[in-house]
């Protein structure tokens, strides 16, 4: 049977692309030891379904009690964000925060909010911020 157009773009459309920068780096971080604080008392699900055109690339992640296992794969999850790649571009260089994207529209959570308030502490702040527990000790030393 030949293959048609929709058919060839479908199975097109199963491969992942290649991620923007800001998101390769936002997702190569979650396995690595820096994160890992911030998800030791947790455990879970989350899938990330970004948009680009006709195409949805998806990132699990599974979170279980500090680590951070990452694979490319569309399964259920205890919590699904889905958003326009660009958005979560914004989002992990720090331009846009995911709540207010939430709030704005810009994303949809279904599922376990707490692990995306989680995944939203681990994303970068503004540009140009810094973390206040690194200013007040810098601040504690300088006395």
């Amino acid at each position: 049977m030949p293959q048609t157009k929709r058919t060839a773009e479908a199975k097109g459309a199963a491969q992942a692309s290649e991620p923007m920068p800001a998101t390769r780096e936002f997702f190569d971080r979650l396995g690595h030891q820096e994160t890992a604080p911030l998800l030791r008392q947790i455990s879970g699900t989350v899938r990330f379904d970004l948009a680009d055109d006709e195409r949805v690339d998806s990132w699990f992640v599974t979170l279980n009690k500090g680590k951070a296992e990452l694979t490319r794969e569309n399964r259920e999850a205890d919590c699904v964000l889905r958003t326009d790649g660009v958005i979560f571009e914004a989002m992990a260089r720090g331009e846009v925060n995911p709540m207010a994207a939430m709030l704005r529209s810009q994303v949809m959570v279904l599922g376990d909010l707490r692990l995306l308030i989680l995944i939203e502490r681990m994303m970068p702040g503004p540009p140009g911020s810094h973390d206040p527990r690194v200013f007040a000790k810098r601040e504690r030393t300088e006395q």
